[in-house]
């Protein structure tokens, strides 16, 4: 039995190429799961804004992008306790303090 060894430069390139693929596969993994989080966190905030406008005639598309994902969380919470879209924000103002 023979053992034949490929030239220095040949298992580089080849080692070099399975190392980039798996990179590759590695990224886009990662890409999707971040994608993924990025599109539920929109949805919800696309959701929040329908809700306050149905609810308090106000657009409110900019002051939305501002919120983080736990502020729109106590958003969706005050939405059914507050009368007012100036109410809503106050008491989300207030609950950002503690």
């Amino acid at each position: 039995m023979q053992i034949t060894y490929l030239p220095l430069h040949t298992r580089y390139r080849y080692g070099f190429k399975d190392s980039f693929e798996e990179g590759m596969k590695e990224g886009i993994i990662k890409g999707k799961a971040e994608g993924k989080v990025e599109g539920r966190i929109e949805g919800e905030r696309q959701l929040l804004h329908k809700l306050i406008e149905i609810k308090y005639h106000e657009d409110c598309v900019t002051w939305l992008q501002a919120l983080t994902e736990e502020q729109m969380q106590i958003v969706s919470t005050l939405l059914l306790e507050c009368d007012t879209f100036e109410s809503l924000r106050k008491r989300l103002h207030k609950s950002d303090k503690k």
